[in-house]
Parts: structure tokens; sequence; C-alpha cells
């Protein structure tokens, strides 16, 4: 009895033990922040011709290294006031992508994160000094730190339909002659919208300048000589009735263009597809002719496509975007970029059966960055009004660069920013 009561509770034991051993499950893992993809969310304000390339792009980085990216177009006219909003309160894009004008703002407000140390130096090699400058901005500790890092430019060229001109003009004044020739209303040789990202490229072709290499207003003393006569210069386009030369004439161009009424025309190299749209395979591109009065070369100002950092990344996010800022200048991205239309950035890449990025390239050879102050939407106002004055024939150009000069004189000591 006592024997069969003991086996009894013997089993019961045993099979209480197999039940519990066969319900109880390995447990699963607690997903850490170590353990968990990084997530970069990503701002831009690409224009719809290289959004689809650059984004690709990126989700295929991410894909490949194992982090996620969650990217969001912002508007070009608000994405810097988005970031200056969002980033000091610790929030808003790990990465964000913009121009090297909007950069300049995030920057002067230190909010950008220095990249020096985030760039791999076989990277940073490819990129030209001039490219490089564009990004290169003066931080709080007074030294030069690389803000952005740039994965595309663009800057002024002449385009020229070859069915027209057989032979580019390389000078200024073969340009204007071929202009005059051609004009035969409604058709037009030449279009130029005078605005100041264009024609600033002449400017040091005058011997003309606002800044020096310091930061300081010059354009009222050793500038004045130079600037007065581009100021000139640019009135006499305004007021040529055989070109169309025009101050804010970009929509009659835009016009006359469509309606095959155009054969030249100035224009940003990131424009090459609307000129392709209409001239096809006889669309000529080639750096801005010289300027005949001096025999001074174009010096355009390069305007690039770069990345920013979030100052405020955590390690995990710090190693996923510098994997994604070295990623984006390597060779093989820089060469689907190049299959895209999109102008690289990096030297290595081979333009040669790409006319238009070839080109851009050879003429980015003469090109500067922009005057860090020239960034400025208050700076920029001020010359562009001593220019519309001047060619609308309200003021001298004499009485235009001493008005403007006192302004930004003004401005520049009262904000104590270079």
């Amino acid at each position: 009895m006592t024997t069969t009561r003991g086996w009894r509770q013997f089993l019961i034991c045993l099979w209480v033990m197999v039940a519990v051993a066969c319900t109880t499950q390995v447990p699963t893992p607690v997903v850490t922040q170590s353990t968990a993809p990084a997530t970069l969310v990503v701002w831009h304000a690409l224009s719809s011709t290289t959004e689809y390339a650059v984004t690709e792009r990126i989700q295929h980085i991410a894909e490949q290294h194992g982090f996620v990216v969650v990217i969001q177009k912002m508007p070009a006219t608000t994405i810097v006031r988005d970031v200056l909003t969002a980033w000091p309160q610790a929030r808003g894009a790990h990465v964000v992508i913009l121009n090297n004008a909007q950069l300049a703002q995030l920057a002067s407000a230190e909010l950008a994160l220095p990249l020096d140390s985030l760039i791999d130096p076989n990277n940073r090699s490819t990129l030209a000094d001039n490219v490089l400058d564009t990004v290169t901005f003066r931080g709080s500790d007074q030294r030069n730190h690389v803000y952005g890092v740039p994965i595309s430019y663009a800057l002024p060229v002449l385009y020229y339909n070859m069915r027209n001109v057989l032979s580019a003009p390389r000078q200024s004044d073969d340009l204007f002659g071929i202009a005059h020739s051609l004009y035969a209303p409604p058709q037009w040789g030449l279009g130029i919208d005078l605005t100041f990202d264009t024609m600033v490229s002449y400017l040091a072709a005058f011997n003309g300048q606002i800044f020096s290499p310091q930061g300081d207003v010059v354009l009222g003393s050793s500038g004045r000589t130079g600037s007065e006569a581009w100021l000139t210069w640019l009135a006499g386009l305004n007021a040529d009735p055989q070109m169309l030369t025009k101050l804010h004439a970009v929509f009659t161009i835009e016009r006359a263009l469509a309606s095959g009424n155009l054969t030249m025309a100035m224009d940003s190299s990131a424009q090459y597809v609307t000129y392709q749209q209409v001239w096809g395979e006889a669309t000529g591109v080639i750096g801005l002719p010289d300027l005949s009065l001096t025999a001074g070369a174009a010096q355009p100002y390069l305007q690039t496509t770069v990345v920013t950092l979030n100052p405020r990344l955590s390690a995990q996010e710090s190693v996923a975007a510098r994997v994604l800022l070295n990623e984006l200048i390597n060779l093989e991205s820089q060469q689907q970029f190049r299959d895209a239309g999109i102008q690289p950035v990096n030297q290595l890449v081979d333009v040669q059966n790409t006319p238009i990025l070839q080109a851009t390239q050879q003429a980015a050879a003469q090109a500067v960055a922009p005057p860090v102050a020239i960034l400025r939407a208050d700076v920029y106002a001020i010359v562009r009004t001593m220019m519309t004055q001047v060619m609308i024939g309200t003021q001298t150009p004499a009485d235009a660069v001493t008005l403007a000069d006192q302004q930004l004189r003004q401005l520049l000591v009262e904000s104590d920013t270079p």
C-alpha cells in the first residue's frame, strides 16, 4: 500500500516535470538599441531632376549596410527654417540635403556638425578644392571646418543650338556679334536673365570686388572702379534692343525657347534638360566666354548640393551617417549620378561621353566658392538692389556702389559676422 502510494506520487511528479518542460519556451531576446538597426531620417530639398537618383542611391546604401532611412522631401523655401526650429529642440532629421547657401545659414547658427573627421581621406582627395570651399566655414573656435559633403555641383554655362551656331563663341564680343546677327523678330540670338547669380561671373573680369578674401567690404574702395565698370556693362546689356538680355527676363526667355525662337542662352548647368528637350542632340554647352573688354576670364560661383548632419546624433546613428556620407561620394555612387545626368563631384569619374557634364567640369576649373557673406539673404538683397537700380536707370553706378558699400558695412558691423 505504502509502496503503491509512493510510486503513484513519483509518477505524478514526473508527469508534472515533463509537462512543464514541454510547455516552457526559450525566452525571446529583448531588442535593445545596440541590436536594433539605426534609423536615419533624411530631409531633402532636391529638384525633381535629381531627386529619384539620389534618394534611390541612399536607400541602396542603407540596405547594403544594414540601417534604415526614412526620406522626406521638404520645401526648398522652408527647409532651413524647419531645421533651425527642430535641431535646437533635439528633433527633426538626422541628415539634411540642401545647397551650400542654405548650409551657410546652419553653420552661422552653429547648428551643423563639423564633418572633418567623418570624411574618409581617400574620398576627400577626390574632391576639388573649390568644391570643398563651398562647404567650409569658420566655426566658433575661429578655425575653418567642413560642414557638409558635396554630392554634386552646378554653375552658369552657355547653351547654344548647334544647328544655328557652328562654332561656339569663346569671347564676349563674338557672343554678342552672333546674337545681333541672328536677331530677326520673333527670333532672338541670345537670352540672359540678368541675375546676380549669373552676371557676378564677370565681376572679377572687370577687376571688381565686393569683399576681400578676408571678408571685409571693399566694394566702395579697392573694388569701386571695376564694380562701376561692371554695372555700366550690365546696364548696356539690359538696354540692348537686339538681345534678350534683360532684368527679370526668365519667363520671356523660357517662352522664346519653347517656341523655337532662341538660339543661345546663359543659364545654370542644372537646367540642361530644359534646353535638350527643345534642341535635342543639337544642344551645345561651353563655359562662359571670356570678357573681350578686359581679356579677363569669367569666374562663376559654384553652387553645390550638400549633405549635412544633425549635431545631436547617437553613437549608433553617427556610424550609419558616416557610412552614408562617404558612400555618396565614392566612385560607384558618383558614377550612378553621372549616368542620371547629375554633375559628379568625384574627379575620378569619367565624363568624356557626357558633353554637358564634361563642359561643366571644364568650366568649374575657373569657378570659385562664393564669399561667405554673399550667401546671407540680407547681403544678397543689397547687392541685387544695387544692380537693379543701375539697370533701370534710377541710380548711377557710382551712387549705387557708394550706397551699397555703406549699407553692407553697417549691416556687417551690426551683426559682427564676416
